[in-house]
């Protein structure tokens, strides 16, 4: 790549340019995650922090290509091109990664128009865009290359046809043919694990690593022969029956995500005895984990002999419907509805129920009367008391997420 041609770039307008350099970063982000969405899902301390950092030593190095006149060499560019290796790492297409350059480039161009007023300053903005073309020139080829290096590892390809194989089973499609071809066995069953990261828990210093790399990392050494599927928020993991020595495996892997990514990380089990049934045992711990994450489960794997309750009131009918009903003359009074889920969560003992709601055990009482009279039901008679409690099991479910 050729230096552009000399202009009349002057210091003053660079001087300009460099006060103009916040404002720049920031309608540079501004148009990076307007046309490419998919930069807002990567981890907020990427998103406040590492991107307005390389968006700025982005635009300093332009600027100093335009002080220097010529393109930015090879090891101006080794900032840039470490930010594309961390980006491969993540899982970000890599016309993604390009496009953000571009977008970013048109956006900062816009930024500046904006504010050249006079036409010295249009003509010299002008005279930029040689400068602009030949800055892109050098600097995405290096991007590129370094990306595709980082992703043309030994296990890349074999990951690759695990994904496409994993996927296949998934939505219920023949994935004989793909196995064979990369030398997958598909015999016997599988363990299936779909897995969910929630909100940040508690104080875990894991939080911000690369999601799909851990991932991946974790995925490996949980076994050789698993199969996944993987997205930033979560994934489907295949794990051989063959391969479950320890019953503790896929719990180990749950908890070692939450640990690495500082996420509450929730899981749905489910066998599948062939590959056949693997679409539907990924569909039953799907809900599960949705169930999960939904009534605020604590990091760990979930069966259905955990949330088997859960998961029929789950189920739309009538009776999920007259369940749901009961608690409606109370929606009004949610000192009433913590009431009951007080006395529920305590075990149905009404001294340790008033002391959680810091009441005295006769506003307790009164309150259990209240609803009694309100709803026709009396929370203190034991078989009313498991209608109640189902009624609560169906609105944390039907709550938002």
């Amino acid at each position: 790549m050729t230096s552009p041609p000399e202009s009349a770039i002057g210091a003053e307008f660079v001087d300009f340019l460099r006060t103009l350099l916040p404002g720049m970063v920031r309608e540079t982000l501004t148009g990076v995650f307007r046309e490419v969405p998919a930069y807002q899902d990567l981890p907020a301390e990427l998103v406040g922090i590492a991107l307005p950092q390389a968006a700025e030593a982005n635009l300093r190095l332009f600027l100093n290509s335009v002080v220097d006149g010529r393109v930015p060499r090879e090891e101006d560019v080794t900032e840039l091109i470490e930010i594309a290796v961390h980006r491969a790492r993540e899982g970000v297409p890599l016309d993604t990664v390009l496009s953000v350059y571009h977008h970013g480039a048109a956006a900062a161009w816009n930024s500046v128009a904006a504010l050249a007023t006079t036409a010295a300053q249009r003509e010299q903005l002008l005279a930029l865009v040689p400068y602009v073309l030949g800055y892109l020139g050098a600097v995405t080829p290096g991007v590129a290359g370094a990306y595709l290096r980082e992703r043309q590892d030994l296990h890349w390809e074999q990951r690759e046809a695990k994904r496409a194989v994993a996927q296949a089973l998934v939505h219920g499609k023949s994935a004989d043919l793909l196995a064979e071809r990369f030398g997958i066995p598909l015999d016997g069953g599988f363990q299936v694990l779909v897995f969910r990261l929630a909100e940040p828990e508690g104080k875990a210093t894991g939080a911000g690593r690369p999601v799909l790399r851990l991932a991946h990392t974790e995925i490996e050494a949980l076994s050789p022969r698993a199969l996944s599927t993987m997205e930033r928020t979560g994934g489907v993991v295949l794990l051989p029956s063959s391969d479950t020595e320890s019953p503790g495996k896929l719990d180990t892997f749950v908890a070692r995500m939450a640990s690495g990514t500082g996420l509450r990380t929730v899981a749905g089990h489910a066998v599948a005895s062939s590959p056949a049934q693997v679409c539907a045992a990924a569909e039953e711990a799907g809900e599960i984990v949705r169930l999960a994450d939904r009534l605020h489960r604590p990091t760990g794997v979930y069966r259905m002999s955990d949330l088997a309750l859960q998961y029929q009131l789950a189920r739309p009918g009538p009776a999920r419907s007259w369940l749901l009903s009961l608690l409606q003359p109370l929606a009004e009074h949610q000192h009433l509805l913590a009431t009951l889920r007080a006395l529920i969560e305590r075990g149905y003992n009404r001294q340790e129920a008033a002391e959680s709601l810091v009441v005295h055990r006769n506003t307790l009482n009164y309150r259990l009367n209240r609803i009694a009279t309100l709803t026709g039901y009396d929370p203190g008679r034991p078989d009313h008391a498991q209608l109640f409690a189902a009624a609560l099991i169906a609105r944390d479910i039907d709550s938002p997420e």
